[in-house]
């Protein structure tokens, strides 16, 4: 794949190999340092959940009598739960931590994750890197690049995923190697279709542990089609071949388990049986009132909301917006309201697809103004500098649009927006769901302050 310039498109940014290796040493140093350091927290809820998955792999994989690949069961991604058995049947230390995780009542040494934790340490660190180097890919500038990944180790979002037994600790790795190789995908002069295939196949790495992400590889598959059509212009047939090698990639990892699914469950899927459960408890804060709905652009902003809200509001007016209060739209989607939408559900005969009938599109509008004010909650990873990010993105698109730079950037941006609005409208929407807007947020910060730095400097520079 050549990426000598064509025209109207600038020059991606070189960075040295000192540099580069600069930039890994620090993220090894700082993410092993945020991972270790602390005390570990003992894993319960999810964690327990992957553990057990994991376990029961163990088994599998030493008992030739058993059936290994049935052993995976179809509720959740097979990769995190694979990755976790094969490093405990190489570290026996982690087993017996895992076993005894497992035993709600169980006093257990937890120093048995350590190594577990060592190797996602090291995947988290290569998630910064990468961050790193899209940064310096897409604004062509390495202080902003710099700066970017000083603000993403800062908020220890990777680190706070590595010293956990979740999904995030092997779905981000690859998720953020899809995000580099789309960086290098749309700045590259003449995208070849290598790089497009490895970004499909990144991506997919990425939904085998994350499941979630399996709706933005047909996102991506029709957008990355139209923006190889402009404003490229690589014409039709090259921006069919381009997508197809995309999709390709995406589907040499995702297919061998889709056809398992479908030999052995009769589900042509990555995962079922957990979407239901989790549009219910979406569906009850269509409940909210309109006045509610307003109060939780204050309420739901991040860390100061529910404060600000509490002092300007009465407590009707927002408690309902809260997390665990027992008459919270949260509480409704897991108690009275749920069993009988559920009663429901099951009763029709497609759960599922009555929920969708009955209670998404019979009131479409409301559903997508609740869509609105849920992705407005989870939008704010990395708190303030979700906050200042989400601030400092238009102007942002205004700086890197002087050199060029801004139609690559905003397409790079589309998977973290797309994904946002799919978990607003079929989740609760948790903030911890978008923690790769961290990213984008990082580079919105870096590129204005750095802008700002020189604009500042000239000005005194004039006036001297």
């Amino acid at each position: 794949m050549t990426t000598a310039p064509g025209p109207g498109i600038p020059a991606p940014v070189g960075q040295p190999a000192a540099e580069r290796w600069a930039a890994l040493v620090l993220c090894l140093t700082v993410v092993l340092w945020q991972t270790l350091a602390p005390d570990y927290r003992r894993p319960v809820a999810d964690a327990l959940v992957y553990a057990g998955a994991a376990l029961n792999l163990v088994d599998a994989w030493v008992d030739p009598a058993r059936n290994w690949l049935g052993a995976f069961g179809i509720q959740y991604g097979p990769g995190y739960p694979a990755f976790l058995s094969l490093f405990a049947i190489a570290d026996p230390g982690l087993e017996r931590v895992l076993r005894c995780l497992v035993e709600p009542a169980a006093s257990c040494d937890l120093g048995g994750l350590t190594r577990l934790f060592v190797v996602q340490g090291v995947f988290a660190a290569l998630s910064a890197f990468l961050t790193f180097l899209a940064a310096g890919r897409l604004t062509g500038d390495r202080r902003a690049a710099w700066l970017a990944l000083l603000l993403v180790l800062a908020t220890k979002m990777n680190a706070g995923y590595a010293s956990q037994v979740l999904t995030e600790a092997l779905a981000f790795p690859f998720l953020f190697l899809f995000l580099w190789l789309l960086a290098v995908l749309v700045t590259a002069a003449r995208p070849g279709w290598r790089t497009a295939a490895l970004t499909g196949a990144a991506l997919a790495g990425a939904v085998l542990a994350r499941p979630s992400y399996g709706l933005l590889v047909y996102f991506m598959i029709a957008t990355l089609f139209l923006w190889a059509l402009w404003p490229r212009r690589l014409g039709p047939v090259r921006a069919a071949l381009l997508t197809g090698a995309f999709a390709a990639g995406a589907l040499a990892l995702l297919g061998p388990w889709v056809l398992r699914n479908a030999v052995m469950a009769g589900v042509a899927v990555v995962t079922a049986g957990t979407n239901e459960s989790v549009l219910v408890e979406r569906l009850a804060y269509n409940r909210m009132t309109w006045g509610e709905w307003a109060v939780a652009f204050i309420y739901w902003l991040p860390d100061f909301g529910d404060g600000l809200a509490k002092v300007l509001f009465p407590r009707d007016a927002y408690i309902r917006l809260s997390w665990y209060d027992p008459a919270s739209f949260y509480s409704m989607g897991r108690g009275t309201f749920a069993q009988d939408l559920r009663q429901a559900a099951g009763a029709s005969g497609d759960a599922f697809g009555y929920l969708v009938r009955e209670h998404v599109l019979a009131d479409l509008p409301k559903h997508l103004m609740v869509t609105l004010a849920l992705a407005w909650r989870g939008m704010w990873a990395g708190k303030y500098l979700g906050l200042a990010g989400a601030v400092l993105l238009p102007a942002c698109f205004w700086l890197l649009a002087r050199r060029g730079r801004a139609a690559a950037f905003a397409f790079w941006c589309l998977p973290g927006i797309f994904m946002l609005g799919l978990y607003a409208f079929a989740t609760v929407n948790v903030v911890r769901y978008n923690d790769p807007l961290i990213a984008l947020y990082a580079i919105a910060v870096a590129v204005a302050l750095v802008n700002l730095g020189g604009l500042l400097r000239g000005r005194l520079a004039g006036r001297g």
